[in-house]
């Protein structure tokens, strides 16, 4: 008895010095790691750890962080409190609070003693990582800087989860509403969701291609009577990327647009739009293509001015485009009840590249000789003498409609107009009539896009 007593006394001690030991070894490991997932972030905002103290349950972090804004570079400190595992809640739990320095006046002058923003992140036994984020509303305040002007903010909550080499992002913002004497921006019901490949080993991960995103917007509403800019429209938009085996990859997204009003200076009327949905649909498109492009885009220099980098943007989709015609892609463009007070409009898309011949032939020769190009489109009479004024002021709408139809451009149905194009390797059709001097124009409209 007193032997069985014994073991079980040393199994005890034993037990009791790996738990006390625990938390002291999980914590020098939560450092390394920590400090590792801090030089990650610095590559794309400078960040840095400036104090860590460990302890045994728990340890304290500050980093330091400078984004650039338009008004210079903008320093923030954000304070970690760090708990030790191994216990219920996986190997880490981190509370996070952002240090606004001089600033810190200006934000409590909105959320009071509350913290503008508070995220916690938890490291689980299975390695999944999961960030939640929440900042607190606060009701209509006055804007110290604007005289007149209030600002309402509805909150913020975010999550985010990183399993493997998988990501999941979900963001809501109920509501934001400023108002001034000469401005306005109302925002309502902003939701955001994505989910794909990611984590520190992109983009070289096995699901590199398995990607989706939806984006709900209730409610926009902006305004600037200084400038005469006025934007009001609700969107609701999903889109998907995904690897099809032997038939590569595929793309397809879709948004809907509701109670549009755009106006600007330069439009003789507002622009509005009841409603209106939009499909697009690429097939067949090719893996190495679209990993180069998509990596590309990531790695763009924010510090280049927008028009460098809207010209590498350029260039970037035109070699993707070049090296993609080569294949055998399919492009499908949908528009479905487009909704005005001039009427509505709907029609379709169609190209498709056949396979064939790629000997001693440009890529764009060859994609002309291959290509099947089909469209369908009907619109009101009223609906299309809006949008030629709206495309160039100057122009006679009327004109242009009854010059297109005596060419057989377009074909009058009633009060309607329809458009029914139809081409392959040999002729092109418009409404049923062959018309090779458009066919003969195609190489050169083709090859301005290559240039």
């Amino acid at each position: 008895m007193r032997k069985t007593t014994g073991i079980i006394g040393t199994a005890a001690v034993i037990i009791v010095a790996v738990g006390a030991a625990a938390p002291w070894y999980t914590g020098k490991r939560i450092e390394q790691e920590f400090r590792q997932g801090v030089e990650q972030i610095s590559a794309s905002a400078p960040t840095q750890v400036t104090r860590y103290d460990r302890g045994w349950r728990t340890s304290d972090a500050v980093t330091h962080t400078i984004l650039e804004t338009e008004d210079g570079p903008w320093p923030i400190d954000v304070h970690h409190h760090i708990t030790h595992g191994p216990w219920g809640f996986g190997w880490a739990h981190i509370d996070s609070t952002p240090d606004f320095g001089e600033q810190q006046s200006a934000v409590a002058h909105y959320f009071g003693d509350r913290q503008p923003l508070e995220a916690t992140t938890t490291a689980g036994f299975g390695n999944a990582i999961n960030i939640d984020w929440h900042s607190p509303a606060f009701d209509e305040t006055d804007v110290p800087e604007i005289p007149g002007a209030r600002l309402a903010w509805g909150g913020m909550d975010g999550h985010y989860r990183l399993d493997n080499d998988r990501t999941s992002t979900d963001i809501s913002m109920p509501s934001l509403n400023f108002q001034s004497d000469d401005a306005s921006l109302v925002l309502r019901s902003l939701s955001l969701e994505s989910s794909g490949a990611g984590g520190p080993d992109w983009p070289n991960t096995e699901n590199f291609w398995d990607s989706r995103f939806k984006t709900t917007l209730g409610q926009l509403h902006y305004q600037d009577d200084t400038e005469g800019v006025a934007l009001k429209l609700g969107v609701d938009g999903q889109g998907q990327l995904r690897d099809n085996g032997e038939d590569g990859l595929s793309m397809t997204g879709s948004w809907q647009l509701s109670n549009m009003l755009l106006q600007d200076p330069s439009m003789a009327e507002p622009l509005i739009i009841n409603n209106a949905t939009q499909t697009l649909v690429f097939r067949h498109l090719p893996r190495d293509a679209t990993r180069h492009l998509l990596i590309g885009l990531s790695n763009l220099d924010n510090s280049l001015d927008e028009d460098q980098i809207s010209g590498q943007v350029q260039q970037m989709m035109t070699q993707y485009l070049m090296e993609a015609i080569q294949g055998t892609p399919i492009f499908e463009m949908t528009v479905a009840g487009l909704d005005t007070p001039q009427g509505s409009m709907e029609g379709k898309v169609a190209l498709n590249l056949k396979e064939g011949d790629h000997n001693e032939r440009s890529p764009i020769a060859s994609a002309l000789g291959r290509a099947a190009l089909s469209v369908d489109m009907a619109s009101d009479r009223t609906l299309l003498a809006r949008l030629v004024s709206l495309s160039n002021p100057d122009a006679r709408p009327e004109q242009m409609l009854e010059g297109l139809e005596q060419e057989g451009l377009l074909a009058r149905e009633g009060d309607r107009y329809r458009l029914d194009v139809r081409m392959n390797s040999r002729d092109l059709l418009v409404n049923g009539e062959s018309h090779p001097e458009l066919y003969m124009m195609l190489p050169l409209l083709l090859m301005s896009l290559g240039s």
